[in-house]
Order: C-alpha cells, then sequence, then structure tokens
C-alpha cells in the first residue's frame, strides 16, 4: 500500500522535521511519543542534516524559480496487514532498496520508519525527483516527468514483483487500489489525514514567512 505526495520548497524542512520527530507539540494527535524510539532511518548517512542535504543537492540541478515548484516527492508505504510482524524490518529494507534504485540514491533524502503512530508502521521516502535537462544540459527537478501517469501505474505491481523476488510475498494492492489504477493508497482515511497535516504544515510555514496570499 502505497501514496505519493509533492513539496514546494516552503514545505520540505518541516516536512523533514515532522518525520525526523524533531517538531515540539506535533498537530498529528496519532503520534505516540513514547513509541517515537522504535522509529528508524533508513537513508544513508551522510553526515549532514536531511535539509542541508536537500539544500545541497537542489544546488546541483536544474529548477525553475517559481514558488509553486514541487522539489521534492515522498512515497508512504505502509505494511500490509497480512504481513507478519517479524517481517516488518526486512519489508522496508526491500522497500528501501527498490526505491532507492528507482530513483537515484543522490537523490534519498529522508527515509523514516514510524513505528509511532496508530494503524500499521509506514516508511516515509522523501526524495528528489530529477530527469535529464535537455534543454540546459544536465540535469533537472520535474516532479511531473518522474511520477507521470505510466510511473503510478506501475509503481505498485513492480513493487510487489522485487518483493516476492526476494521471498516477501504479501498483498500491496487491495481491491480498492486496482479500481483505482494501481496509484493511490487503500489506507485512505488515515493518509488523507497525514495528507490533510501535510497541508497545514505548508500554510502555516507560509504564514510564518509572510507569504500567505
Amino acid at each position: 500500500m502505497a501514496s505519493v505526495k509533492k513539496f514546494t520548497q516552503s514545505a520540505v524542512v518541516n516536512m523533514l522535521r515532522h518525520n525526523a520527530r524533531t517538531i515540539e507539540n506535533p498537530s498529528n494527535g496519532d503520534i505516540d511519543a513514547d513509541k517515537s524510539n522504535l522509529n528508524y532511518s533508513l537513508s544513508p548517512y551522510r553526515g549532514q542534516s536531511d535539509y542541508d542535504y536537500f539544500m545541497e543537492r537542489k544546488s546541483q540541478l536544474y529548477c525553475y524559480g517559481r514558488n509553486d515548484v514541487k522539489v521534492m516527492a515522498g512515497w508512504i508505504i505502509t505494511a500490509p496487514k497480512d504481513l507478519e510482524k517479524d517481517q516488518n524490518e526486512t519489508f522496508f529494507k526491500l522497500s528501501y532498496d527498490f526505491l532507492e534504485d528507482r530513483y537515484g540514491r543522490e537523490n534519498v533524502i529522508q527515509a523514516v520508519v514510524h513505528n509511532d503512530e496508530s494503524g500499521q508502521p509506514h516508511l516515509h521516502f522523501n526524495f528528489i525527483p530529477v530527469v535529464v535537462d535537455k534543454k540546459h544540459g544536465g540535469e533537472k527537478i520535474c516532479c511531473n516527468d518522474v511520477l507521470n501517469r505510466k510511473e503510478l501505474r506501475s509503481f505498485h505491481p513492480d513493487l510487489n514483483h522485487y518483493l516476492k523476488e526476494r521471498g516477501v510475498d504479501c498483498s500491496i494492492m487491495s481491491g480498492i487500489t486496482r479500481e483505482q489504477g494501481g496509484n493511490k493508497t487503500v489506507f485512505q482515511l488515515k493518509q488523507e489525514r497525514e495528507l490533510e497535516m501535510e497541508r497545514k504544515i505548508e500554510i502555516e510555514h507560509q504564514y510564518s514567512r509572510g507569504r500567505w496570499q
């Protein structure tokens, strides 16, 4: 089960802080702070903050200068309910490997497994969507090119196949997901609350910067 979200520059820092649990008094009521020590990171250790690495990597890429440009994307991969609990770590490590290979290790900004929320454990995988820049040379940031219709439709079956080849056989998609074309989460209620919370973070950040119009 997976869903994807795109972020503008103004939302990145607070989203990374939220996933790392460095925001005091988080607005997400599903978080049990007593279990936050059970969360863990899968992203490469780089000796700097996730945001600092984001800014470093972004500086190497062409990016349109508009405030509405989506400069980071994030998949949320949720452990299926039919997965044995002792397979959770293997499931998330393999899911991370699949994502890193798909989007590039150098583009991985943050990968955190959350075990401190109600519902199933899940992985937040945030990355910069990068493609070849045919016009300017080098590479550029472009969410629409990376997360196009073909990518969204193939994501679930590709992940499912990857996991099964490595001995993890679980229900990545349910009937609801298939009806929706394979590109939306079946974890609807919780994911909708989380996405709304992410939107709230972005709005609050824009207010604090005096940029809300």
